[in-house]
């Protein structure tokens, strides 16, 4: 999947239109990107109390659920907010249902259809079904033992290969395949995190904002172009970058929790900025509790 870039994308702002695929009648879905030659997209489905689609099958995609708030019960798992389920393409899931409503997070890796069927598809996989997991349970590792295979940033203080302190990770689904490479991970900043330079990566980066804030000094492509400058994000913002988009300083007031989809494992290809702490203090001075 080859995501279409976006730098800043207020999620609130996406227009809802009718999920009539997998869904029964009253499911509203918000398209955060897509992939045109695959099909593959990043949506937020989301539904009011006491909505059902009563009929179990498969999807023609891999399909990962993250729960952002409210509750979704997917034929006899119960996710809640923060719960996370993968169930792959062909392997047969539903009926769902939700008591309260809910909005999820939707990663599909390539054109979704919905086929009723009492049973998996031919050749799927159940077993690799991930999940569900209560992802607030799961244990806060160091990326550079979690998702990281390669960043070129340096500890001042070791000068090892390293990431800025005050970011931990958690892996919830990694394939490693020769034709198939994605990895789905919780990423957490601490309260007056600073990364001071820029990043690229060689593969797609795509994150969600679950909760706090985040600021992003530029961004732009490969030669400079479509440069954009003091990006400010918050709860429910969502960013997708294709490979060699340049981003950087990166800094929050009061943390992040990011759900992030990559299609390898994390290589971060770091650049100083020479300005970044005029900008990273411009941000952090607006703080409310400064």
């Amino acid at each position: 999947m080859t995501v279409r870039r976006e730098d800043c994308l207020d999620v609130s702002r996406v227009a809802p239109r009718a999920e009539t695929d997998s869904m029964a009648p009253g499911a509203t879905m918000r398209e955060l990107t897509r992939d045109e030659r695959s099909g593959g997209e990043h949506v937020v489905i989301e539904c009011s109390a006491g909505w059902s689609a009563p009929e179990a099958g498969y999807s023609t995609s891999g399909q990962d659920f993250y729960v952002i708030e409210g509750d979704l019960s997917v034929g006899p798992h119960q996710l809640t907010t923060g719960s996370y389920l993968y169930v792959p393409e062909g392997v047969q899931f539903g009926p769902l249902r939700s008591e309260g409503g809910f909005r999820a997070i939707v990663l599909r890796n390539k054109r979704h259809r919905f086929v009723v069927s009492e049973t998996s598809a031919n050749g799927a996989v159940p077993g690799d079904v991930v999940g569900p997991l209560e992802t607030w349970s799961l244990p806060w590792k160091d990326p550079m033992q979690d998702i990281v295979k390669k960043s070129t940033y340096l500890d001042p203080q070791t000068g090892q290969s390293a990431r800025p302190p005050g970011v931990l990770t958690k892996t919830l689904r990694h394939i490693q395949l020769p034709n198939r490479r994605e990895m789905v991970a919780l990423t957490a900043l601490a309260p007056g995190f600073i990364d001071p330079g820029t990043e690229h990566h060689p593969h797609d980066e795509c994150l969600y904002l679950v909760a706090g804030d985040a600021y992003i000094g530029l961004t732009y492509g490969p030669s400079n172009e479509d440069r954009k400058e003091d990006l400010k994000l918050r709860k429910d913002y969502y960013i997708a970058r294709p490979p060699g988009i340049r981003h950087g300083p990166v800094c929050t007031q009061t943390g992040a929790l990011w759900l992030i989809y990559m299609n390898d494992m994390y290589t971060g290809l770091y650049t100083e900025v020479p300005d970044w702490k005029p900008r990273v203090r411009r941000y952090l001075a607006e703080a409310s509790f400064r």
